[in-house]
């Protein structure tokens, strides 16, 4: 076994905080300065946090939750969910940090955290905020203190590993993969089954039940609407081919987005990887890791490899905090404060690398593609002319928005009032929504003329007889001007107050 650096124990604690802190300004950053509008999972987010429900047509609630509380921060609200997405990867690398603590020297245990900058799942997809990227702190904080209670029985942990598993659930499904692979671990390891003659399991079991009950009332209620999203987008057939095919196409993706991470742990580790020793205390942890870390993960595989079903390259984005802590509790490391301080350095520089990549594809990035990039949308500016239209027309505040979703999600986030997206055309209503909200309140309606069908208007006009259809508004794009005007169709439905019927002239006999 490898002798602890422990001279390194002053500043590693200084050197991860910097490290964090530069993370998150960093990436805070890049996207704010070269996004002119938020990205669709943000825009999603913060149009489902509007409205405060238990759970939503694709997804549970608290990303979206998060997402709105962010929104109270001053400016407008899409630049908080970068902050917010920032603060959740920081959460992941203290906890890959304080569990590596727990066996590896400090300095080693930095290393371990800091290699993560190297991983897509931690970089340069970290600015579009969704529910995996809260997922992925979920996953984080519960594993750490599932072990803290495992490893010191104090109930305390035990009730924080409660509130963490109830939050994964609350942020996607995919925590049934960690609470499987936990429990597996908690049978077959003899040390980890100690803990089910103490009050620790059940304290867990009770703070996340209880947490997660409301939910899951709600997913019960609205027959199991966020089952039937995964189930549709997993797509299992029944092609042979696609039982081996798709299993191998996840774990391809999940090494390449690894991949940058392990090439920075070879600082330490070396190029030929040798298994180390280590004592009883030390490979109680790495077991405990060992079943963590791949668990999930082969499990997922072997869903996949038995049903045939396509799964999502981000599914895996949650596995993966632990991997750098994995990767030194097995094998051999050089114990080098300058190779500590090199690892560090490089992990850095391959962050800002990724950082300058994502920043350059926003500025430019728009030029290369066929397609306009959703970061580009002019959602502030029409926003702006959404309200301009109601406020000449209407002395309420705006309340209902519909339409093409896209157009409309964004009028909901850069709106001052933050109007309800509350039909639509085919009345596939969202669950929030009073149905006669537009009699009582009107509302604006906005569609993308370039791909609204023909007869666009006249649905429209059926279904809302007093809507009124304004000039389209046109928009120039906010970086590619060579691409052809955005022209966006606008209607204003006004509400429909009580008609008084006057009573007909009775002509007064003499």
């Amino acid at each position: 076994m490898n002798a602890p650096d422990t001279n390194q124990s002053d500043f590693s604690a200084r050197w991860f905080w910097a490290f964090a802190i530069g993370h998150l300004l960093l990436w805070t950053a890049v996207p704010f300065l070269t996004q002119a509008n938020g990205p669709l999972d943000n825009v999603e987010m913060l149009n489902w946090g509007h409205e405060w429900q238990w759970g939503y047509a694709k997804h549970p609630p608290l990303p979206a939750w998060a997402a709105e509380a962010a929104s109270y921060l001053p400016g407008d609200p899409v630049w908080s969910t970068y902050l917010l997405s920032q603060v959740c990867i920081v959460a992941c690398f203290w906890a890959a940090w304080k569990l590596g603590r727990e066996f590896l020297s400090p300095g080693i245990a930095l290393a371990a955290t800091v290699v993560l900058e190297g991983s897509v799942y931690y970089n340069c997809t970290t600015p579009e905020f969704n529910n995996n990227i809260m997922a992925k702190a979920c996953w984080a904080l519960f594993i750490l203190f599932a072990y803290y209670g495992i490893a010191r029985g104090r109930i305390r942990d035990w009730a924080a590993a409660g509130l963490f598993l109830a939050a994964a659930v609350l942020s996607k499904y995919d925590a049934a993969l960690l609470l499987a692979a936990t429990l597996l671990f908690s049978f077959v390891n003899s040390r980890a089954r100690a803990c089910w003659k103490t009050a620790g399991p059940y304290v867990l079991t009770g703070v996340s039940l209880t947490l997660a009950a409301p939910h899951l009332w709600w997913l019960v209620s609205n027959d199991f609407a966020t089952l039937r999203y995964i189930a549709a987008r997993s797509s299992a057939t029944h092609s042979l081919l696609s039982h081996v095919a798709h299993p191998a196409e996840f774990l391809g993706s999940q090494l390449g987005a690894i991949a940058v991470t392990m090439i920075l742990a070879t600082i330490l580790l070396g190029w030929r990887w040798k298994f180390r020793t280590v004592d009883e205390a030390a490979r109680f942890t790495r077991s405990y890791l060992t079943w963590i870390v791949l668990g999930p993960l082969l499990l997922a595989l072997g869903f996949s490899l038995l049903t045939g079903a396509h799964l999502r390259s981000m599914w895996g984005a949650s596995m993966f905090t632990f991997v750098g802590v994995l990767l030194f509790a097995w094998f051999e490391f050089r114990v080098d404060p300058a190779l500590v301080r090199r690892t560090v350095y490089a992990s850095a520089v391959a962050g800002i690398c990724f950082a300058l990549g994502l920043g350059v594809r926003n500025v430019i990035g728009d030029g290369m593609v066929n397609l306009p990039l959703r970061v580009d949308y002019p959602g502030e500016q029409l926003a702006a002319e959404v309200e301009e239209a109601w406020s000449e027309r209407s002395d309420e505040p705006l309340e209902n928005l519909g339409g093409d979703w896209w157009l409309a999600a964004n009028v909901n986030v850069y709106h001052p009032e933050r109007p309800s997206i509350s039909a639509e055309l085919d009345h596939d209503l969202p669950t929030w929504t009073e149905r006669d909200a537009w009699k009582s309140e009107g509302g604006v309606i906005v569609w993308e003329m370039a791909t609204a069908d023909k007869d666009y208007e006249l649905q429209l006009k059926r279904q809302y007889p007093n809507a009124e259809i304004l000039q389209p508004l046109e928009f120039a794009w906010t970086k590619n001007h060579d691409r052809p005007p955005l022209k966006i169709g606008i209607a204003v439905v006004q509400p429909q107050t009580a008609i008084q019927t006057a009573a007909p002239d009775v002509p007064t006999r003499r």
